[in-house]
């Protein structure tokens, strides 16, 4: 095989690679799940004081609206979503533990449904945001 040969061979070879699709422009799947968690999350935690009747548990209410504001850091990406959406973390694991805590201490509390759909809120609240936390540390090098 001369050289016009295997010129041609390795021109062939060139070809049939596929080209690659930029995804510059696109949010990973993870950081729009968690934006969603911290969106709904920050709802729960301004909403539940107001369900509950009790204006005493203020710092619901700063840390759903730091929530809430993470979300919208998450969801556009930027250097200070990123860490907003990471020092929330332990706030947000805290509090669901702190108030099953009390919650666990009272007789009798697994015989009412509405006591039990609390603790199971409590559960998730914990499970995801361990989930975005684990999310936005992955993809700490998408942001902006």
């Amino acid at each position: 095989m001369g050289a016009s040969g295997l010129q041609k061979l390795s021109m062939s070879k060139q070809e049939t690679k596929p080209e690659i699709v930029a995804t510059e422009g696109l949010r990973p799947i993870g950081l729009s799940i968690a934006s969603f968690y911290y969106a709904a999350s920050g709802l729960y935690y301004l909403v539940y004081p107001i369900v509950a009747a009790d204006p005493g548990i203020w710092p619901l209410y700063i840390l759903g609206a730091l929530s809430v504001l993470g979300a919208f850091g998450l969801f556009r990406m930027t250097r200070w979503g990123l860490w907003l959406g990471l020092g929330l973390f332990l706030p947000q694991l805290v509090a669901p533990i702190t108030v099953l805590m009390e919650v666990l201490a009272f007789p009798g509390v697994f015989q009412q449904a509405l006591t039990i759909a609390f603790i199971v809120s409590l559960f998730v609240l914990m499970f995801f945001d361990s989930l975005t936390f684990l999310l936005i540390l992955d993809k700490r090098r998408s942001f902006k």
